[in-house]
């Protein structure tokens, strides 16, 4: 019997980088989500029951089909006050930023590169005495996104 072991990776190379809207753009991750990262892709379907037509008493075959497709990231970490403000700042604008989502290994490792628009649908700061504020967020598609093998 051969081993075929999980190829696994470090959460913090899943990371998501900002726009910063200049030519050539450049693309640098919030300092701020610094600990906890999550990458969701979801899927609209369809649900059609198809009848057996010889004999419609039968139970029907259900088929799907995909209506459309979703990205969504949140993110957390300890509050970093620059990037909370620049972040804060495009949610109460309903900024749509540029970002990337990366899987940051090499395409042999398995990296991939997600690339689009996302807008910040919600941002929280947290804070206890004696202890570091905290922040998390969340981050929805706002257009269609690419996905592309690291080099």
């Amino acid at each position: 019997m051969t081993s075929n072991p999980v190829q696994y990776f470090s959460g913090e190379h899943l990371l998501i980088q900002v726009g910063n809207g200049q030519a050539p753009e450049a693309f640098i991750a919030s300092a701020t989500i610094n600990t906890t990262r999550a990458l969701d892709i979801s899927a609209k379907a369809s649900t059609t029951e198809i009848a057996d037509t010889v004999n419609p008493s039968l139970p029907a075959s259900t088929v799907r089909q995909i209506i459309s497709t979703d990205i969504k990231f949140t993110g957390s970490g300890i509050a970093d006050a620059p990037s909370y403000y620049a972040l804060a700042s495009a949610a109460l604008a309903g900024t749509v930023l540029d970002v990337k989502i990366l899987m940051n290994l090499t395409g042999a490792q398995g990296g991939v590169t997600f690339t689009g628009k996302m807008v910040i649908t919600a941002i929280n700061l947290s804070g206890t005495r004696g202890d570091m504020t905290t922040f998390t967020s969340t981050w929805e598609q706002a257009a269609p996104f690419t996905l592309a093998q690291n080099a």
